[in-house]
């Protein structure tokens, strides 16, 4: 089993001790890879991440968090926990070998009250969510924020009125120092005006993120890869040519009754897209199972893992181009058990 130490940033001073995991379950039935085609790289593009899985045993229930699988934790829900809580939790998080934290700009700033179809925010200051994020940082993880969310932000705006909320955040968050990547919001297609306001809206903001140094990431609903407006005849090619490289990638959200030879099969179709257009963008395999997990004994937090080791084996064979998955957000690890 691989054991390396998970080490933070300089700064911060603290190291991480590394966390055992047993093997990954059985494989599920069906014709699948399960062999990566590379060594994944340990950089900031590769997303080693579990949003929805990480479980620790007696966590108490916070509001918005499931009633059924309370133990399950939300890596944006961290700061509703008390201090003993985020430590164990991001000790863990960190110790099996996860790099990359998503934290919700609008959950942790909302109001403590539950608005129609949605959680109650955390009720956070914005100098309240710059502690967090630093927090998350002292632990040798990379922040990745969500900006907006269809549960608290005014649906259908203007490029305008979106880039002229979003920026004063993201600005604040660089200048702090605190933050390590974007994306624009929540499950986009599900609230926003497709083509040119949604491709106006992305350019900004991240052409605003790499201008400070950090990436910018794209998130739909289930099996969604882009929002191009209605009758355009180049569909997602041509959504991808007009965001340029102001756009990294896809959080890619699958849809959780996929089987894994489905799985990969879904992913090819964008892999082999993205591997004809030069890799200008990067796909990572974010949201997978977690709706299931939120309320079912299964798929549990193994399960997962073995879902996110799955992805990353997958290769293009349709157009056998280079492309490659770029990592996971619903939790992985090798079949042996040790980190990716």
């Amino acid at each position: 089993m691989r054991v390396t130490l998970c080490q933070p940033p300089p700064s911060t001073g603290r190291v991480v001790p590394p966390i055992p995991r047993p093997p990954l379950p059985p494989w599920p039935p069906g014709d699948y890879r399960t062999v990566l085609p590379w060594d994944p790289p340990h950089t900031r593009d590769f997303l080693r991440g579990d949003s929805w899985g990480v479980t620790l045993s007696g966590a108490p229930w916070v509001p918005g968090a499931s009633a059924e699988q309370p133990e399950r934790i939300l890596s944006w829900f961290v700061d509703r926990y008390p201090a003993d809580w985020q430590h164990r939790y991001l000790t863990t998080y960190a110790g099996y070998g996860y790099t990359h934290l998503k934290l919700s700009y609008a959950d942790s700033t909302a109001p403590p009250v539950a608005p129609p179809g949605g959680p109650p925010g955390a009720g956070r200051t914005p100098a309240q969510f710059v502690e967090t994020c630093r927090l998350v940082q002292s632990y040798g993880l990379y922040v990745h924020v969500m900006l907006g969310s269809k549960v608290y932000q005014p649906h259908d705006q203007t490029p305008d009125a979106y880039v002229g909320w979003a920026h004063p955040i993201m600005a604040e968050l660089m200048a702090q120092n605190c933050v390590d990547e974007f994306c624009p919001g929540w499950e986009w297609d599900l609230w926003n005006v497709p083509g040119d306001t949604t491709i106006d809206i992305f350019k900004r903001l991240g052409a605003f993120a790499h201008a400070g140094g950090r990436s910018c990431w794209m998130h739909f609903s289930p099996h969604v890869t882009s929002w191009f407006a209605d009758g355009d005849p180049r569909g997602r090619f041509g959504f991808y040519a007009d965001i340029g490289r102001d756009i990294d990638g896809l959080n890619y959200q699958a849809d959780s009754s996929w089987d894994c030879a489905m799985l990969q099969a879904r992913i090819v179709d964008t892999l082999w897209q993205f591997g004809t257009e030069g890799n200008r963008h990067k796909f990572r395999l974010d949201e997978d199972v977690a709706i299931l997990m939120f309320s079912q004994d299964h798929p549990n937090e193994d399960d997962a893992n073995l879902r996110g080791y799955v992805a990353c084996c997958t290769i293009d064979d349709v157009r056998h181009t280079d492309a490659k998955v770029w990592g996971f957000g619903n939790g992985g690890r090798r079949p042996d058990g040790s980190r990716i």
